[in-house]
């Protein structure tokens, strides 16, 4: 297996991964343990699917860019698996608001270096604004950043 092959495979995770947390944000599945199977499956293809977005573009995004995909790998290992609480604190909400700093600042490093399209990381920046509204801003966070994922696994697509 070639260089080619696996950003595919990582734009393929992406893709699904970020259609799959698109889906999640609507409340179609109420049962809580297949609820926490979708999210499981989506953790996965999101952390395979930033491999390839952040390898694909690492030798331009910098050392911002690096610590971003640390913290953002580091962050998603938090949020995997079912909620609990064996820290004396939410793992899943601690690694969410962890997730989109570094999204932010793989964003941020992405426009430094001129990367292109800059659709995904105007979703991610706009996902992470979005949570903080009311009513509607969680489910809209999370459209916003799943629409982040499919963008960049389009763009890793066409590279």
């Amino acid at each position: 297996m070639n260089a080619s092959q696996l950003f595919r495979l990582s734009a393929g995770a992406a893709i699904t991964g970020g259609v799959l947390r698109i889906i999640s944000a609507f409340p179609l599945i109420t049962d809580p343990v297949q609820q926490q199977w979708l999210w499981v499956i989506v953790d996965i293809f999101l952390t395979l699917g930033l491999i390839g977005v952040y390898v694909s573009r690492a030798a331009k995004l910098g050392f911002l860019g690096l610590a971003s995909f640390v913290v953002g790998m580091a962050a998603l290992s938090f949020i995997g698996g079912p909620d609990a609480d064996p820290f004396g604190f939410s793992t899943y909400e601690q690694g969410a608001i962890t997730l989109a700093i570094a999204l932010i600042g793989l964003s941020l490093a992405w426009v430094r270096a001129g990367e292109r399209p800059l659709a995904a990381p105007i979703c991610w920046f706009a996902s992470a604004l979005a949570a903080g509204l009311p009513d509607y801003g969680f489910m809209i966070a999370g459209i916003l950043f799943g629409a982040g994922f499919v963008l960049a696994g389009l763009a890793l697509l066409a590279r």
